[in-house]
């Protein structure tokens, strides 16, 4: 089953992405930035309303390695500053390519290609069996038969796109 992915914006992924984006040069309330993976250059123009939370970096002594752009907006709120301007590799981003429940509960979280984290032993333990089994199968091949062993295994499995 595919479904589409939903962003709980906790700002966990961006709090590692600052070593890949340089700000290069700033113009008023305009950035000139690169992603040094890619060497991508884009600009970065912070949200209407966003310019004031720009200027407070407190955020970064406890998350230094957070991009640049990233602050907490309210309690427990973190945000991205330049949501509508961010570069390529920020939109295309997804932190979890499925999920994996039982009754309702998620019980683990697939992550990239061949990855999961998870708090269930049982599911630890089969997902390396599965690994070993087919990891070495193309994606769509690597899906079906974790979505077929896992479903025998009662777990339901949702895959992001």
């Amino acid at each position: 089953m595919e479904s589409e992915f939903s962003c709980t914006l906790c700002g966990r992924c961006c709090n590692g992405f600052g070593r890949y984006i340089r700000i290069d040069q700033q113009t008023g309330t305009t950035y000139r930035c690169t992603l040094t993976l890619t060497r991508e250059t884009f600009r970065a123009i912070p949200d209407p309303g966003r310019s004031d939370l720009l200027k407070d970096r407190s955020y970064f002594r406890d998350h230094p390695h957070a991009c640049p752009f990233l602050r907490k907006e309210a309690e427990e709120r973190i945000i991205c500053t330049i949501h509508g301007s961010r570069p390529r590799f920020c939109r295309e981003y997804v932190c979890c390519t499925g999920r994996i429940g039982r009754d309702d509960i998620v019980c683990g979280e697939m992550k990239g290609r061949r990855d999961i984290k998870t708090d269930d032993p049982d599911l630890t333990r089969r997902w390396s069996e599965l690994v070993s089994l087919y990891g070495g199968s193309d994606d769509t091949v690597w899906k079906q038969k974790v979505q077929e062993a896992l479903q025998k295994d009662g777990y339901t499995v949702v895959y992001y796109g």
